[in-house]
Order: C-alpha cells, then sequence, then structure tokens
C-alpha cells in the first residue's frame, strides 16, 4: 500500500508540473512566458523560436481558449496513461498464464486482449502522438489538425479505410 500512495503522489506532483499549476493558479516555475500582452489584450510572441522549457506556458491560462485546451490536454493524457496501466496489466496476467502453464488463458484470454487493446487504443494513442508532433501551420495555411474521435469513428464505418 505504501508503495502504491509513493507512486501516486509522485503522478500527482509529475502532472502538477506539467500543468504549471497549484491548485489552478499558473506559476512561472520554469522562467518567464514566452507570450507578451498587448494594449488591445492580445498575446504576441516574445520570439518565433521561444518555447516554455517545461510543462504549460502560463500565459494559456489567461487566454479564451483556456478551458478547451486544458480539457484536452488533460483528456489525451488521461488516455495515454490508461492505456500504459492496462497494457502492463494485461502483460502481468500473460506472464501470469505463462508462469501458471495455463495455455487456455494465454491463447484465448491474453492474446485477444493485448491485441484489441492495442488495435483500438493504441493506435489511438499513436494518433495523439502523431497529433501533438505534427506542425499543422507548415503544412498548409488552411489546414486543421484532424479529429481524433472522427477518425475513430469513420474507421469502423468504412471498415479500415482512410
Amino acid at each position: 500500500m505504501r508503495y502504491l500512495l509513493l507512486l501516486m503522489g509522485f503522478y500527482a506532483f509529475y502532472m502538477g508540473l506539467l500543468y504549471n499549476d497549484f491548485m489552478s493558479i499558473p506559476l512561472s516555475l520554469f522562467g518567464p512566458s514566452c507570450y507578451t500582452i498587448s494594449e488591445e489584450g492580445q498575446y504576441e510572441l516574445k520570439d518565433a523560436d521561444c518555447q516554455y522549457p517545461f510543462g504549460m506556458d502560463p500565459a494559456w491560462m489567461n487566454s479564451e481558449a483556456d478551458i478547451v485546451f486544458y480539457n484536452s490536454f488533460k483528456m489525451k493524457c488521461s488516455v495515454i496513461l490508461g492505456v500504459v496501466q492496462m497494457t502492463a496489466g494485461i502483460c502481468i496476467k500473460g506472464l501470469n498464464a505463462i508462469y501458471f502453464k495455463n495455455h487456455l488463458d494465454l491463447y484465448h484470454e491474453f492474446l485477444p486482449q493485448f491485441f484489441l487493446l492495442l488495435a483500438l487504443f493504441g493506435f489511438m494513442d499513436y494518433l495523439i502522438l502523431c497529433k501533438w508532433f505534427t506542425d499543422y501551420n507548415s503544412i498548409n495555411e488552411i489546414s486543421r489538425a484532424p479529429s481524433i474521435v472522427g477518425v475513430m469513428i469513420n474507421m469502423f464505418l468504412n471498415f479500415g479505410e482512410i
């Protein structure tokens, strides 16, 4: 139980650092923001190469799209961490089946669960990471990032065709 509480505390602290907030108050823990506020109230980038060193830039907390942005980020982080945790649990189940020489569980429980989890939710994690690491502004001026939910639904409706 103590290791579970230790890990829960560690990951809560880590996610708090990623969000750069403490009780929903933005903190500039890792240097100044990359944005300045103009007289009209618009955010302007200080330097084209400026990147906040770690976590979220505190300027996001004061923007108009803060709720949409933070909720989207938190949901995607939760999905990624959840899939990693479920994959670890299924792998432990497979190792138990191998250790106890229970081939029925290995072939008819572990393998279908593992492949179905990775085919559906592993693919969704892949889409999330691809969406995060792709610069859609440099591809085309009017290109928009694809909807992950739309891609997943169309995958089933179109039988795997893009």
